[in-house]
């Protein structure tokens, strides 16, 4: 059963009726896609554009909203607050009255530990017959207890007067930094509600509507970036082999054989090559079969003609020879 790609009926259907070389084929005037996507999830407030509408780079495409996101932002704004007034707190190091109150306790402590260190001197005279030993005892834990109250307070006021530890600033400022983060994050996704569009171009389609809730990542409008028009062509595998790289093309109306000799054609170059054929017979052994095989290729324009619109049928000629 012979089975012919419908390009390759196409393309002998015009080459029978034009009268063309074998290097002339038809093609269709398209563009580069973008799609317009929200990075963030919410519900559409508003889409401001229509299919058929013009765009620049920048214009606001769609408005989400995301009741959460403020209130995160206000959080996370609140988080940052408190790292940084603890950092300062470290910094800062103790205030005077801090250092005047671990001085009065030390003083108070050593006074303690003084009296107490006199009781057990004089008990340690009269331990022997004059005193019993539970007193003696009580006396002795006395004055330990009172010197370890010293020892204490001492430290405390040395740490004081010491300042915070290193390590503490430096986990401090890690606290800030992290809270930084998260409120850069918190007000990014914010302003991201705001899908815009990321070239200037033609709206193409339209996927969603006020009121739908949508994913991140979810194509809200395909733009046509109107600058960058190139044609689709199909391309049979006996001439894929003889062109060259960026080889010359000339681009025409798909229109009567009188009006394209009257008109001259517009210069382009070929851009690309698809690697894969678009129709592979199961064993293409025959001569009919291997010109079954076509390849899709890209065309571009050396300089695009206003009228040149998108799905244009026109013709493409390579002023070059296939190798027999």
């Amino acid at each position: 059963m012979n089975r012919r790609h419908p390009s390759a009926l196409l393309l002998g259907l015009v080459l029978a009726c034009g009268g063309a070389a074998e290097t002339t084929f038809p093609g269709t005037i398209e563009l580069d896609e973008s799609d317009a996507a929200p990075l963030v999830g919410g519900r559409i407030v508003e889409l401001r554009v229509q299919e058929g509408d013009s765009v620049t780079a920048g214009d606001t495409v769609a408005i989400l909203t995301q009741t959460t996101l403020p209130a995160a932002v206000e959080e996370r704004r609140a988080r940052l607050a408190q790292a940084r007034a603890h950092l300062a707190d470290l910094r800062r190091g103790s205030r005077a009255a801090e250092l005047d109150r671990a001085a009065a306790e030390l003083a108070a402590a050593e006074a303690e530990a003084d009296r107490t260190a006199r009781d057990l001197a004089r008990a340690e005279g009269l331990k022997d017959g004059v005193i019993a030993a539970q007193e003696y005892d009580r006396i002795k834990a006395a004055a330990d207890a009172a010197a370890r109250r010293r020892d204490a307070a001492r430290a405390t006021l040395d740490l004081a007067r010491e300042g915070s530890r290193s390590d503490q600033v430096r986990a401090a400022e890690a606290e800030v930094a992290t809270a930084e983060a998260l409120l850069a994050g918190a007000r990014a996704d914010l302003g991201e509600l705001a899908v815009l569009a990321a070239v200037s171009g033609i709206v193409l389609g339209r996927h969603a509507d006020p009121g739908e809730v949508v994913a991140a990542g979810t194509p809200l409008a395909t733009i046509g970036d109107a600058a960058h028009r190139w044609v689709r062509v199909y391309l049979p595998a006996a001439l894929v082999a003889t062109l060259p790289a960026n080889a010359a093309a000339e681009i025409t109306v798909a229109e009567s054989p009188s009006r394209r000799a009257a008109e001259p054609p517009v210069r382009g170059h070929l851009l690309s090559v698809n690697a894969k054929a678009e129709f592979t017979p199961r064993a293409a052994l025959t001569e009919e079969e291997r010109a079954d095989l076509l390849f899709a290729a890209r065309v571009g324009f050396d300089s695009a003609p206003a009228g040149f619109r998108p799905g244009l049928p026109v013709i493409v000629r390579f002023p070059v020879k296939p190798a027999p």
